[in-house]
């Protein structure tokens, strides 16, 4: 006799079956997706490094590197870098203009040429009226070391001491203005670090913030066993699983 109960259990069973195989089939390309998903994020993720040491290069281009969201930030870096680099080149060449005029100002009024001379004989011809002065000047505080060599390369006779106090002021304002060239040039590097360590710290943040807003959600289902016999079985109800991973 046809058992009717019992062929309603095969097709339970195998309604079940395909039901299962479907899922594991809808989770296995799930996870290919995911695993594309995984490959070009890692692709396409930016390193903080890499950021470091582009603005260190270049001030704001680790910035550039981060995202557009950064721009502005970059672009005071490497605006700042910029008016640095203009005033050392500004700086150099009015320290360079100067004292060209000193020197042709002690060649006229002086008679002495110290285009090729070094800083000390240069300081000599500002606090001296004469090389005689300044001879006669070490002989008495018993600086023989200092002594120059009375030749006519090393002579200097200012008129009077208003001509001598000028060629003074224009060497000194020559020197003052080179001595804040290594200033800026240490402001440079501080940019750049700072710039470098701003540039680290966004591109991190930003892996930070996209890894924490990737998650997993799968449904799965639960299987209840019918009595002692294994052979048959049902759903009896799904259960959800979230997976966040950083």
């Amino acid at each position: 006799m046809f058992d009717l109960s019992r062929l309603t259990h095969v097709i339970l069973t195998l309604i079940l079956f395909f039901s299962v195989a479907g899922m594991a089939t809808v989770s296995a390309q799930s996870s290919d997706f995911q695993n594309q998903e995984d490959s070009s994020f890692i692709k396409d993720q930016k390193s903080p490094t890499s950021a470091f040491l582009r603005s260190l290069v270049l001030p704001g281009w680790g910035h550039f590197y981060a995202g557009k969201q950064h721009n502005t930030r970059g672009a005071v870096h490497v605006g700042t870098d910029a008016v640095l680099i203009g005033s050392i080149f500004g700086f150099n060449i009015r320290a360079n203009r100067i004292e060209n005029d000193f020197i042709t100002f002690a060649n006229l009024n002086a008679g002495v040429d110290l285009s090729s001379r070094d800083r000390s004989f240069r300081l000599a011809v500002a606090d001296f009226n004469s090389l005689d002065d300044y001879n006669d000047y070490q002989l008495r505080t018993r600086n023989w070391n200092r002594l120059i060599e009375d030749t006519p390369n090393n002579r200097w006779n200012w008129p009077d001491s208003n001509a001598r106090n000028r060629y003074s002021e224009m060497r000194s304002d020559s020197d003052r203005i080179r001595n804040q060239i290594p200033a800026l040039a240490g402001i440079m590097v501080v940019n750049r670090v700072i710039s470098a360590i701003s540039a680290y710290n966004k591109v991190r943040n930003e892996i930070e913030s996209t890894a924490q807003s990737r998650a997993e959600f799968t449904i799965i289902p639960v299987m209840k066993e019918n009595g002692s016999d294994l052979t048959y079985s049902e759903i009896s109800g799904i259960a959800a699983k979230i997976n966040i991973r950083f």
